[in-house]
């Protein structure tokens, strides 16, 4: 086992690679050795001491490739800390928000014992989806707009960091390295 935590994400637009892209770089500037990439590039979960894997919710479901990987990996992530996090909701969410999880994946998210779930806003935006919906969107009155709360975002993985027992990167310091395959 080597000391990287793998930060691996899901996403549909792009907005959760950035929110994961973002979680990596304050893991690697507290000191955390980092393995950031796609989850269908992810390999055999052994090399890692920890994993962080974050993925899309879209119309109330994870996106299949999350669903699968968490399945196929679930003995090696039972082995490790893990937290995940999901995006998509299209409205700034209340604080204590809590993540709706499919029913089918409930029992193996209970198995592998996440330190914590996080739940995150998304982004709406017209090129999302297709005309026919666009038109819906604006008869409901949904505004297309940005909603990732950032500073959620950063809180959440000061937090991943300080539980992993990283002490801060002291000035002058290497910070850890962040690799993206």
């Amino acid at each position: 086992m080597s000391n990287e935590v793998l930060v691996a994400f899901t996403t549909r637009h792009d907005s959760t690679r950035a929110m994961a892209a973002t979680i990596a770089a304050i893991l690697a500037d507290a000191g955390v050795a980092v393995r950031f990439e796609a989850i269908d590039a992810v390999g055999d979960l052994r090399a890692f001491r920890a994993a962080v894997i974050g993925c899309t919710v879209f119309a109330g479901e994870w996106m299949p490739g999350a669903h699968a990987f968490l399945v196929a990996h679930e003995r090696q992530l039972e082995t490790i800390p893990v937290w995940l996090f999901a995006t998509g909701p299209t409205e700034p969410l209340p604080e204590g928000t809590i993540v709706d999880v499919p029913p089918d994946l409930v029992t193996v998210i209970e198995r592998i014992g996440p330190r914590d779930v996080a739940l995150f806003a998304g982004s709406l935006q017209p090129h999302h989806i297709g005309a026919g919906l666009r038109v819906l969107t604006r008869l409901s009155r949904e505004t297309f707009a940005e909603h990732r709360d950032e500073a959620a975002v950063k809180r959440w993985a000061r937090h991943v960091a300080e539980e992993l027992a990283v002490p801060p990167r002291a000035p002058g310091r290497d910070a850890g390295q962040v690799k993206e395959s």
